[in-house]
């Protein structure tokens, strides 16, 4: 016989709860207390929210009640006027998860239609059950670091839409290209654009002798074979003729794509130097945040980490880390049924992604992960996204445990439980 003990529910028999459901313009608002049932709506608006809460707490004064309770489901930007508004008047905020919504609104009400009136009784029963989840109040290091991690991964990924679309155009205008993607945006690459505007028509035209003096006076360091080679790929290039103005608008195209490539990688660095800055000043009020290590992480993963996780001891151990990340595991069995086990991808995204940005260079052989990656690779031919997604999760706990130990990185004790390392030393 299992024998375990259960946590304690927290009542919160002091506070009023008062469930909303949110939308862009309007809020539908639903309490009870002592019998009766309110039902009330109002324009999403900051001054129109502040009227409406301070006539319900009025209500819940006059019922013995000392304060509110605001339960909504996150629905991304559209609440937090109304949970800034009600934290400023000193109410208690709490979120209620939306798929439980979606799935109890047919407990609740027998069918499985969907109505503004509906959802707002669902939400109260919820937070009758404790089926809620605590809303986060960063400070604003915290919230700042979280928001520019965000438009980071902005960048990023607009820096990576711009580089497929170059990739498109080198296509048409230099036909033969042999070189890697990313020489083009390197001294020599940019030093091609500059000239000649990475086109193999006005290359030939130029003839080789004053093309690789050109090169070789802009990148000194450029090889003799690396001349020769873009030589011939242009001559090759060449070789498919192509109307003038055609050439000329490809090549104008590519020259305003690059220069945008350009102002978005200064805008990258510029927002990763904003991260460190505040980093740092996290760790002066923090010192158990973990410094840089080389071969492990930089200063730039840890605070991009630190935006999606928010402050580590709000979390009571490693577990409730990963279920917010969405990295638990979702079983399913019943009987002699054994279905695949998956994460759940219930937690946040981007903090999930800057994981998988973390891990990716520990996985080389001979790094951090390359035993463990290349063993689940080649001898249990395990997929390789999947080993990821391991070594994503072991990671997370592993870096939490290193933020509450407090001490420098070891990588001994990195992989080793406390029992072990206790009998290693």
């Amino acid at each position: 016989m299992k024998i375990t003990q259960t946590a304690q529910k927290i009542k919160v028999n002091f506070a009023m709860d008062v469930s909303v459901d949110v939308h862009k313009d309007i809020l539908n608002f639903f309490f009870e207390t002592k019998g009766r049932e309110y039902a009330d709506e109002c324009r999403n608006r900051t001054t129109v929210i502040e009227k409406k809460l301070k006539a319900y707490h009025e209500v819940a004064q006059a019922h013995g009640m000392k304060t509110l309770r605001i339960i909504c489901e996150p629905t991304g930007e559209y609440q937090n006027k109304m949970f800034r508004t009600a934290r400023k008047m000193g109410f208690l905020t709490c979120f209620v998860n939306a798929e439980s919504v979606s799935k109890f609104r047919q407990v609740e009400t027998n069918d499985n239609g969907k109505t503004d009136t509906k959802d707002p009784r669902v939400i109260r029963t919820l937070g009758q059950l404790n089926k809620t989840m605590k809303h986060r109040i960063l400070d604003a290091d915290y919230l700042t670091l979280r928001k520019l991690n965000k438009v980071l991964d902005e960048v990023d990924e607009t820096k990576k839409d711009i580089r497929c679309r170059i990739s498109t155009l080198l296509v048409e205008l230099f036909c033969d290209y042999s070189f890697e993607k990313d020489f083009l945006y390197g001294s020599s690459g940019k030093a091609l654009v500059d000239k000649y505007g990475c086109n193999p028509y006005r290359i030939v035209n130029t003839g080789y002798k004053r093309f690789s003096t050109y090169m070789k006076k802009t990148v000194p360091r450029i090889r003799q074979t690396t001349l020769k080679r873009l030589w011939d790929d242009a001559q090759s290039s060449a070789l498919n003729e192509q109307p003038e103005t055609y050439i000329e608008v490809i090549e104008t195209q590519l020259q305003q794509l690059l220069e945008d490539y350009q102002r978005h990688e200064t805008s990258g660095n510029e927002i990763v130097e904003n991260m460190i800055e505040i980093l740092n000043r996290l760790r002066r009020k923090d010192p158990k945040i973990p410094e840089a290590t080389k071969g492990v992480i930089n200063d730039k993963h840890i605070a991009r980490l630190l935006g999606e996780t928010g402050p580590l001891d709000d979390f009571v151990n490693s577990r409730m880390l990963v279920r917010y990340a969405g990295l638990n595991i979702r079983m399913r069995q019943s009987g002699k049924f054994k279905g695949q086990n998956k994460i759940t991808k219930k937690g946040r995204p981007l903090l999930r992604k800057v994981l998988q940005r973390i891990i990716f260079p520990l996985v080389r052989k001979n790094w951090m992960y390359g035993p463990y990656y290349h063993d689940k690779k080649e001898i249990d031919k395990m997929p390789g996204n999947k080993i990821m997604t391991c070594v994503a999760r072991q990671f997370l706990k592993k870096f939490y445990g290193w933020y509450k130990s407090g001490e420098a990185f070891n990588q001994q004790r990195f992989f080793s439980c406390e029992t072990q390392y206790r009998k290693a030393a």
